[in-house]
């Protein structure tokens, strides 16, 4: 009896530590302020016949660790076997453990196993989830942990299949907002008054879009409401980067601006002519504009007018086989 209280003066004491915090022998020893071992010893096992420390392997070393008061009392609610299906489950954390790991590792029978799984998922200790590496097999973790990216995939992954909808969503709204933070009218609605020349910001400009814009504005209004880090808005800007769309500012690091020809392609110039409000100067630089378009090798989105006489125009299809 004198040792279950003493047991549990040093469960408490060891509970004012940090919850993840590992106690060695000698720890405890200074804790308790108990020299004799075999006598500590029966105050740990005390502790872990009742399911209030166990004991992990760090390296080739044992440490000991308290469980909560509310972990006690779920473990003490399960049968033995459940119990040790429950453990290697905690173990595995946020990455999970499929269910034929777990019957080798616990060398239960088939029907144990499942029939202990479906009991402990039904009192919610634990749930089951999908694993975007391997989409058919069942895979068990705690039920108040979330899974790791490695298991979901990521915010770009939903029910473990890739959600290109939602991905494409985004990246308009990037290319967008990063549009205009380069290009100021580029897509306002045409006005009579709307100088064209001024689209542009000076070469001196420094207000392009960088990462923690680009977040504030998603976060600000509301664009999803799924979390997304950092790197998730930099793996968009990359694919942009790739399309052309945008590009990384000279001499900085994460600062974007929208490419000319994504603009172009977007059809900023072309809603001026049809809505009919450019002055004669603003009309011909636009059509300047557009002839120059039609002789830019570089160019992936320019077309012939009808007005070109065909004869007169050399097509390079040899270049592109």
């Amino acid at each position: 009896m004198a040792d279950t209280a003493k047991a549990d003066l040093m469960y408490g004491r060891m509970c004012e530590s940090p919850a993840a915090k590992l106690f060695s022998q000698d720890d405890l020893k200074l804790l308790m302020n108990e020299p004799d071992l075999v006598r500590l010893l029966g105050y740990t096992q005390s502790l872990i016949d009742r399911k209030m420390l166990k004991l992990v392997k760090v390296g080739d070393d044992l440490r000991f660790q308290v469980i909560s008061l509310s972990e006690t009392k779920k473990l003490t609610s399960m049968s033995d076997d459940e119990q040790m299906i429950y453990t290697y489950i905690e173990a595995l954390g946020r990455e999970g453990i499929w269910t034929k790991t777990l019957k080798a590792k616990t060398n239960m029978h088939q029907h144990i196993v499942m029939r202990c799984l479906k009991l402990l998922e039904l009192q919610r200790y634990i749930k089951l989830i999908k694993s975007v590496k391997h989409p058919t097999r069942k895979i068990y973790m705690l039920y108040n942990l979330q899974p790791s990216i490695d298991v979901t995939g990521g915010p770009w992954f939903t029910d473990s299949e890739l959600d290109t909808e939602f991905i494409d969503s985004l990246l308009t709204v990037i290319w967008l907002f990063i549009s205009l933070k380069t290009f100021p009218t580029a897509f306002q609605e045409p006005q009579a008054n709307t100088n064209i020349f001024g689209s542009v910001y000076p070469a001196h400009h420094t207000g392009f879009a960088n990462l923690d814009l680009i977040m504030d504005f998603i976060i600000l209004h509301k664009i999803t409401n799924i979390d997304l880090a950092t790197s998730d808005i930099r793996s968009l800007c990359e694919v942009l980067i790739f399309d052309d769309k945008i590009e990384l500012v000279q001499g900085t690091f994460d600062v974007y601006k929208a490419t000319w020809q994504s603009v172009l392609e977007a059809g900023y110039g072309r809603q001026y002519n049809e809505a009919g409000v450019l002055n004669e100067l603003q009309k011909a630089f636009v059509q300047d504009l557009n002839a120059t378009r039609q002789f830019d090798l570089f160019d992936h989105y320019g077309v012939i007018n009808d007005e070109v006489n065909k004869d007169d125009v050399a097509y390079l299809d040899a270049w592109a086989i």
